[in-house]
Formats: structure tokens, sequence, C-alpha cells
């Protein structure tokens, strides 16, 4: 197998792989990622006085 035919290969892969992870986001009529990456959600990380990211002690998910 040449370089060429494993570059295409990988980049394929790659592409279906970003697809598949996309699926819900590119066909739901209001698509958003979900979950909690604030960490204020953590207690632990609150007790220490790291708060959230958007500067608030709450953010809005």
């Amino acid at each position: 197998m040449s370089i060429i035919q494993l570059l295409i290969l990988t980049i394929v892969l790659v592409l279906i792989a970003v697809f598949a992870l996309s699926v819900r986001l590119i066909f739901t009529k209001k698509g958003e990622f979900h979950g909690g990456s604030c960490s204020s959600h953590s207690g632990k990380l609150k007790d220490q006085g790291i708060g959230c990211g958007c500067g608030n002690d709450s953010c809005e998910t």
C-alpha cells in the first residue's frame, strides 16, 4: 500500500468518525452539544473556589 493510499484511507476514516460523532448535532432541529463542562457542577472544584468559565457562580447550560 503506497503512502498516498494510506493517507486517503486515514482521511476518510477520520471524516467518518467526525460525522458519526456529530450526527445528532447535524440532524436535529435545534442541535446542540450536551454535557456538563461547567466546573461549577463539580462540588469538589466549587469547594476549592474554582468557578464556572463564564465568570458567574452558575452558568446557563
